[in-house]
C-alpha cells in the first residue's frame, strides 16, 4: 500500500491541473494503418516487403519441387530396388525435408528481419514529419488512434501526415 500512495498523490495533483491546461491543448491524431498504406513511403516500404516475401517463396517453391520430384523417384523405383538402396533414397528423403524445413524457418527469420528494418526507417521518417507537423502546427500531443479507446474524426490528421510525408521523399 506504502508503494502506490506516491502514484496515487502525482494522479491527483495531475488530475487535478488537467481541466484547467485542457482548455489550451491542441490534440490530434493518426491512423497508422491509413498512414502505411497511403503513404509513398508505406507504400515503398511494402512493396520492398512484398518482394522479399516472393523471392523467398519461389526458392522455397523450387525446393519443395525438387523434394516432390525425388518423392516421386522414390515411388516409381520402390518395388525394384533392394534394401539398402532404399534405405539410402530414404535417408535422402528425409534430409531433403530437413533441408527444405529448415530453408522455410531461414526465411521467415530473414523476413522477420528485414521488416523490422523496414519498418523502423519508415517508423523514423514518420516520426520526424509527424514532430515537424505538430511543431509547425502548435499541437501539444499527437496520438495513434489504435492506442485510444474513443476518438472524435476531427482530430484526424492523417491526410495531412500524409501529404507531408509524400512531399518530404
Amino acid at each position: 500500500m506504502n508503494k502506490f500512495f506516491p502514484v496515487l498523490l502525482a494522479i491527483c495533483l495531475l488530475g487535478s491541473a488537467l481541466p484547467a491546461a485542457a482548455d489550451n491543448l491542441k490534440i490530434g491524431y493518426i491512423v497508422t494503418p491509413k498512414l502505411m498504406q497511403e503513404s509513398k513511403a508505406g507504400k515503398e516500404a511494402q512493396g520492398k516487403l512484398k518482394k522479399r516475401l516472393e523471392d523467398a517463396q519461389k526458392a522455397l517453391d523450387a525446393k519443395l519441387q525438387s523434394v516432390k520430384k525425388l518423392e516421386a523417384d522414390i515411388d516409381k523405383k520402390m518395388t525394384v530396388l533392394n534394401d539398402d538402396e532404399k534405405k539410402k533414397l530414404s535417408d535422402e528423403y528425409e534430409r531433403q525435408m530437413r533441408d527444405a524445413k529448415r530453408m522455410k524457418e531461414d526465411y521467415q527469420r530473414e523476413l522477420s528481419k528485414v521488416e523490422a528494418e523496414v519498418m523502423g526507417d519508415l517508423n523514423r521518417k514518420m516520426r520526424a514529419v509527424i514532430e515537424k507537423f505538430a511543431k509547425d502546427g502548435g499541437y501539444d500531443l499527437i496520438l495513434d488512434a489504435g492506442q485510444a479507446l474513443y476518438i472524435s474524426s476531427k482530430g484526424d490528421v492523417t491526410s495531412e501526415i500524409i501529404t507531408l510525408a509524400d512531399k518530404a521523399q
